[in-house]
């Protein structure tokens, strides 16, 4: 079904703002931004990051309100105070990094809060499947729903987030970066997905840097750039170089590659196998090396051993057997502090979990873990006018955009708090990065900047 014959029929803004303005101290992270999504369609949101992309979804989610402006639901002006409200009015949110319980099974996730009970304390499982096979033919999709969430391929587990806001009737959908970790042919079930739902009249919000997606799935296209709507118009009348044009205001060159002599092994694995949870070895045998100056890039479907991998080289994951060295030294049995100590930084990839401290401010998290170094402390005590400096320093070498050093930086667009990531781990000149999906959810220039930091 076209979505677009589907908004005719049903002109409503379903979901919007109006001149809504938000402000996290110096910065303006919305100024005066109109948004409308209108009933029945898929409307994608694209910019670079820091536009205000995420900031105006945690405003239409009731996750934050605005200093200025108006939310819109179903043509009238409408005040939210907090995710359970938006909910109420079937407004749901897909994040970038999932909400999903660990070591509940997916069916458990799908049905939280909402279990079907037969008598006052039973959790009526008979009809918790039966929600969650309807919801199955309804999507088009087939799952496993005695998988344990932990062990479920990150494809899976956004479905499972999806079916679940349908579970507790939602009809708006906003995804966030909804593609940033999937391979292609999984890309193509999403979308699929997505234009199902669609046709069964619901409107879904699609936020991506990725433009073949957007022009592929929406009907219409709003475009911000530092904080301001920049265009907004139908999916029909543009194209992807109007587009790129229009969220960075300029041309990105590609990285400069620099020719180089690989050097002297600096990372050998030989024979490393790791299991799962239930004893399943999903890396077997592995053997690699890791010269100085060079770049291995590892690829393939999520669930193929990527993250064991990543886990016996960091550390955070047992190895059950074979070796690994780091600068000729063996570090099979280290944990990450010690493998950190002897010249490893890992960049992980999900981070929220495990990157980044929210709760902490911008400066805390890119001087963190680096505080005892020399200049640093003096007899135990932190300098922290020094610490201070050097976060300063960093913030601005990687050019991260925020409002004060001093904010959390949960306040930062995702692509911004990646790159304080990338300033922490590379700052020292580690021998050896470990970098796992470094470009998940950034910009166009992101990427450029990101990919020069790695030649």
């Amino acid at each position: 079904m076209d979505s677009t014959a589907n908004a005719s029929r049903d002109p409503r803004v379903r979901l919007g703002a109006r001149g809504v303005t938000r402000r996290f101290g110096s910065l303006v992270a919305n100024d005066n931004v109109d948004f409308s999504a209108l009933a029945g369609s898929i409307h994608a949101i694209v910019g670079g990051n820091g536009a205000g992309k995420s900031t105006l979804m945690r405003i239409l989610q009731g996750m934050d309100r605005p200093d200025e402006g108006t939310v819109v639901i179903d043509d009238r002006p409408a005040t939210l105070n907090g995710p359970a409200e938006a909910f109420a009015r079937g407004i749901g949110m897909v994040h970038q990094e999932f909400m999903l319980v660990p070591g509940l099974t997916l069916l458990e996730n799908l049905v939280l809060a909402r279990e079907p009970v037969k008598g006052p304390l039973l959790v009526d499982h008979a009809k918790a499947m039966e929600a969650a096979r309807t919801l199955e033919r309804e999507a088009g999709v087939s799952l496993d729903w005695d998988m344990p969430v932990d062990e479920a391929p990150v494809h899976v587990r956004q479905i499972v987030e999806i079916l679940r806001l349908l579970y507790r009737g939602a009809d708006v959908l906003i995804l966030d970066e909804p593609t940033a970790v999937l391979a292609p042919s999984q890309i193509r079930e999403l979308m699929a997905l997505l234009k199902r739902l669609k046709g069964e009249g619901r409107t879904i919000i699609f936020i991506s840097h990725k433009l073949d997606e957007v022009l592929d799935v929406s009907d219409h296209i709003t475009v911000m750039r530092t904080g301001r709507v920049v265009s907004s118009l139908r999916t029909a009348d543009t194209s992807k170089p109007a587009l790129a044009e229009l969220m960075i205001g300029e041309v990105i060159a590609d990285p400069d590659a620099r020719a180089g002599q690989p050097g002297e092994t600096v990372l050998s694995a030989k024979d490393v196998t790791v299991g799962t949870g239930r004893g399943m070895a999903r890396l077997r045998n592995a053997s690699f090396t890791v010269r100085k100056g060079e770049i291995v890039a590892v690829a393939g479907v999520s669930g193929n051993g990527q993250d064991e991998l990543i886990g016996a080289v960091t550390g955070l994951q047992p190895v059950q057997s074979g070796t690994i060295s780091l600068g000729g030294r063996p570090i099979t049995d280290l944990p990450l502090p010690a493998r950190r100590a002897l010249g490893l930084a890992y960049l992980s990839p999900d981070r929220a979990a495990e990157g980044l401290c929210l709760d902490a401010s911008i400066a805390e998290n890119v001087v963190a873990g680096h505080h005892r170094r020399p200049g640093f402390v003096s007899a135990g005590i932190l300098k922290l006018g020094a610490l201070a400096d050097h976060a300063e320093t960093l913030l601005e070498r990687y050019s991260v955009r925020r409002g004060g050093s001093t904010l959390p930086i949960s306040s930062l667009s995702g692509g911004n708090q990646q790159r304080v990531a990338m300033a922490r781990e590379l700052d020292g000149d580690p021998d050896l990065l470990v970098a796992c999906q470094p470009t998940r959810g950034v910009d166009i220039r992101g990427i450029a900047f990101i990919h020069q930091c790695l030649l």
